[in-house]
């Protein structure tokens, strides 16, 4: 069963979809051709962020190109499932990596952290959350030199009156302890209760 969730669309987002609806006489409820409409452009932008020409299975950011394994193993038993065009395929089975994780390990697992990748043409198997983690440091260092500095403004001299100098004598540390109004009399002095104080 699947779980609804209730999201905002403008008011004129609305009024086009609900009189394109009303145009073609659709029976479709409006709530399934907003998801449609959603799931088409979630393809169309999976279609623009892949490399040019090449097929291939998204795990979140991570692009994995056709022909990648996947590698899963408990103390007993081990899984590999592979990328074949745009889907991921275990035993003639389309899965995604975390069905393949909760397969192998009998319990649900963080995928990210059990699951080896071996990019075609590779030798080694690299731990998934690994390869997240560069991507993720990629993107931000790309992100970090695409970033122009901010032009600091010139500073303009200001006529304040100079700060006093500190005495030589005392360290800073004295100078920064909180002190006591002299206005105020210390609390614990004046109300204490009889039974606190102790007789001589």
């Amino acid at each position: 069963m699947k779980q609804n969730l209730c999201i905002a669309i403008s008011a004129p987002t609305l009024r086009a979809l609900l009189e394109f609806q009303s145009e073609h006489d659709d029976e479709i409820d409006p709530a399934d051709l907003a998801d449609l409409a959603i799931r088409d452009w979630l393809q169309r932008q999976r279609e623009l962020a892949k490399p040019a020409g090449q097929r291939g299975y998204f795990w979140k950011k991570l692009f994995l190109p056709e022909g990648t394994r996947l590698r899963v193993s408990n103390h007993m038993t081990t899984r590999y499932a592979a990328v074949a065009g745009d889907d991921l395929v275990y035993e003639t089975m389309t899965i995604s990596p975390n069905q393949l994780a909760q397969m192998t390990l009998g319990s649900a697992r963080n995928a990210w952290e059990v699951v080896y990748i071996q990019m075609p043409g590779q030798r080694e198997w690299k731990l998934a959350l690994r390869l997240r983690h560069a991507l993720e440091a990629d993107a931000r260092r790309a992100a970090n030199r695409s970033a122009k500095p901010v032009p600091v403004p010139a500073a303009v001299p200001q006529q304040a009156s100079p700060l006093p100098a500190l005495p030589r004598n005392l360290p800073v540390g004295n100078l920064l302890a909180p002190q006591l109004r002299s206005d105020c009399e210390e609390r614990r002095k004046v109300y204490r209760r009889a039974e606190d104080l102790l007789l001589d």
